[in-house]
């Protein structure tokens, strides 16, 4: 799954050694951290230098679900590049991924 949100960008698989655990990995520094303290959860970020995703954590499963559901009651905008437009590499990275599925939509 990958999740866009004013938090920061997402992807979650589930654990390879363990099911009960979603493991959840973001580009930029601070992501997690962030996305951590909003949902009141301890963060335990590893970073992997040079890795696709070097900012990793497993979440309970219980744990991620109750966060994606927070993320979409917490919607309070009418329009998310919006939202999230700050002029960061974050935003810029934001604006390429909807500007490529705007090319290749039917």
């Amino acid at each position: 799954m990958w999740l866009f949100t004013k938090h920061g960008f997402f992807s979650a698989v589930e654990n390879f050694n363990d099911k009960n655990l979603i493991h959840v990995r973001a580009r930029f520094k601070g992501d997690l951290e962030r996305l951590c303290a909003t949902y009141r959860v301890r963060p335990e970020v590893k970073t992997i230098p040079g890795s696709d995703y070097p900012f990793r954590m497993d979440f309970e499963r219980a744990t991620w679900t109750s966060i994606v559901q927070g993320e979409a009651q917490s919607i309070d905008y009418s329009n998310f590049k919006s939202a999230v437009h700050d002029g960061t590499k974050r935003d810029r990275a934001y604006m390429e991924v909807w500007s490529a599925l705007q090319k290749y939509e039917d």
